[in-house]
């Protein structure tokens, strides 16, 4: 099974890949590459994915505005076991502070933001699959074997 964490900007889909520890920034031409390994993926994890990140993803694939990309895998979208779709509960970076007390360095770029936003998203899951993230009003969803 393979797992990508995977974030969404303007011009930029980062991916990390749990089993290789390698994190790709992917822009212009390259996106398309992006796209397709994130839809044969087993699981994709985001932050907010379920209301931005696959509808993003959407968009650079082509498809009409407000439509997800389709997944062959499962989808994780920590905000969502977190923090509910009921009341949103908090950003990104907030919701990492919760449960981290040191924000590692990435550089001042958009490239350093989006993977800074891949790496949170992927400590928060890591958590989740040890049973110990923050349920703050979220899913009490038991993660899948890995």
């Amino acid at each position: 099974m393979r797992t990508l964490v995977v974030d969404t900007g303007q011009d930029i889909v980062g991916i990390f890949c749990v089993e290789d520890k390698r994190y790709i920034p992917y822009r212009a031409s390259d996106i398309p590459s992006a796209i397709e390994q994130i839809r044969e993926e087993d699981e994709v994890v985001t932050y907010n994915g379920k209301h931005h990140d696959l509808e993003e993803l959407g968009k650079f694939a082509g498809m009409p505005a407000g439509q997800e990309l389709p997944l062959a895998g499962i989808h994780t979208d920590i905000r969502s076991i977190c923090w509910s779709d009921r009341i949103w509960g908090s950003s990104l970076r907030n919701t990492y502070s919760i449960h981290f007390t040191e924000l590692p360095d990435f550089p001042d770029t958009h490239e350093g933001s989006n993977e800074l936003d891949v790496f949170m998203t992927f400590k928060l899951w890591e958590l989740w699959k040890e049973g110990r993230l923050k349920i703050q009003d979220g899913q009490d969803v038991i993660p899948s074997a890995p």
